[in-house]
């Protein structure tokens, strides 16, 4: 069987399961179903990850030339480098997490951001809450700083507020058809768009230019002799998060953001739409059997639930079969 078959013979097959894939959500992304199914329909091509756009505020990792130079207690975990999932990683994150070690996500979105009915009041403090989550306790207004020292900043860990849209990492079956996609693809507006190398296969990646990277914030790396000061509950204090920014502006930073996300979505249906034209191909469901009773697509909630019911109708099937075989046998009986 040929690699490129083979491979999307067993992607198709994990997409269709219940098992959950590799990345955080466990699931793809309700926006881009349609379109991943209108590109696995196609012979010459299979998506292998994707994202539909997400908003979310990260905390940088510490280089890893640097970690032995200082320390600090940021609450960042362990098993996330850089960007942690393959799900939807670009190359500038592979890059990233070849040089950082201990990065931290403090708010993930796949959906715009709810703002507050008042949100140009004066309590702007809600934003706080949602970008920074539970570290929310550890940040300084910047009105509460004074004086930012450059220098301070420039070797600290930064805080990005991040807006990322939709990508999607393709697989053609050769570099011809991978040409064909690329051009569908920046004529549809995804001008950052690409054929990645690859000595084994033919990958492609979508994407656009919406994105939106902005420095927020700092928090301070904290060099210590051989023994690191304590607090008076003899804890090492938690070092402090601290705006560069007013909460004026992190509240546009997310109008900015939710206007991105429909302008993402939107793109994504045009993209739809263009790629069925081009591609001469539609929307019918390329997994067979990942559909509801009514033919519509369903979550693995729904598909869960179908699934017991099929189960129980056969149960009920064979059961009333197997009572039809008795009562035949038990006439053949009596006639003998």
């Amino acid at each position: 069987m040929d690699g490129f078959v083979f491979r999307k013979k067993r992607i198709l097959s994990a997409l269709n399961s219940d098992t959950p894939d590799k990345s955080p959500k466990g699931f793809v992304d309700e926006p881009l179903l349609p379109l991943i199914m209108l590109i696995n329909k196609h012979e010459s091509y299979v998506t292998t990850s994707s994202c539909s756009g997400r908003v979310c505020t990260y905390l940088e990792g510490i280089e890893e030339s640097q970690e032995d130079d200082a320390a600090t207690d940021s609450g960042q975990t362990s098993d996330v480098v850089g960007r942690p999932d393959e799900y939807d990683a670009s190359l500038q994150a592979v890059e990233v997490a070849k040089h950082t070690k201990g990065g931290q996500w403090l708010f993930v979105s796949h959906d715009p951001i709810v703002t507050p009915v008042d949100m140009g009041s004066g309590n702007q403090h809600w934003v706080i809450k949602t970008l920074f989550g539970p570290e929310a306790h550890r940040v300084v207004l910047m009105e509460d700083i004074g004086t930012v020292n450059i220098q301070n900043v420039a070797c600290s860990q930064l805080v990005y507020f991040k807006f990322e849209p939709m990508i999607l990492h393709i697989e053609a079956s050769t570099p011809e058809s991978a040409k064909t996609f690329l051009n569908h693809s920046l004529h549809s507006g995804y001008r950052n768009s690409g054929i990645l190398p690859s000595p084994k296969r033919t990958m492609l990646a979508v994407r656009s230019t919406l994105k939106l990277d902005v420095p927020i914030a700092y928090v301070s790396r904290m060099v210590y002799s051989s023994s690191k000061p304590e607090s008076s509950s003899g804890s090492t204090p938690e070092p402090r998060i601290y705006l560069m920014v007013s909460l004026a502006y992190l509240c546009t930073l997310i109008e900015l953001s939710n206007d991105k996300f429909q302008k993402n979505f939107t793109q994504i249906h045009r993209f739809e739409e263009q790629l069925s034209t081009h591609l001469g191909v539609t929307t019918q469901d390329p997994f067979g059997t990942k559909k509801g009773d009514r033919g519509e697509w369903e979550d693995k909630d729904a598909r869960r639930e179908r699934k017991r019911r099929e189960g129980l109708q056969r149960q009920q099937e064979i059961a009333k079969a197997k009572a039809e075989v008795g009562e035949n046998n038990y006439g053949d009986q009596v006639q003998d």
